[in-house]
Parts: C-alpha cells; sequence; structure tokens
C-alpha cells in the first residue's frame, strides 16, 4: 500500500496538496529532481528538490 509522504504546504500548514509537475535539473555539478505541488486548501505552488537516484546501467552486451 502506498503511503503518501509526511509534507504540507508552507504558507497555510494544510497537509492536503495536488502533485503539479516534476523535472530533473542539473546545478552546481549534481542531478536534483525538482517536484511541483498545489495546496488543497489556499492554492499556493511550491516546488521541492531532492538529489535524483544514480542511473541504472544495463548490460546489453550478453
Amino acid at each position: 500500500m502506498y503511503v503518501r509522504p509526511d509534507r504540507c504546504c508552507p504558507k497555510c500548514g494544510h497537509k492536503g496538496y495536488l502533485f503539479r509537475a516534476r523535472k530533473t535539473v542539473e546545478e552546481d555539478g549534481g542531478k536534483f529532481v525538482e517536484t511541483k505541488y498545489r495546496c488543497r486548501s489556499c492554492s499556493h505552488d511550491w516546488w521541492e528538490r531532492v538529489p535524483a537516484a544514480p542511473e541504472q546501467k544495463t548490460d546489453d552486451a550478453a
């Protein structure tokens, strides 16, 4: 069962939110994943940035 992470709106503190967008960015020599959310209560939009997972290399030359 999927459990939604415990995050809340930085403006009003409401725990209800909607996923809006996701993108990968490179900055300061590292890759990050930025995710945009919208609060269900006050409609405030915010971005959260986390380090990107390392890329998986596939071995197709088997």
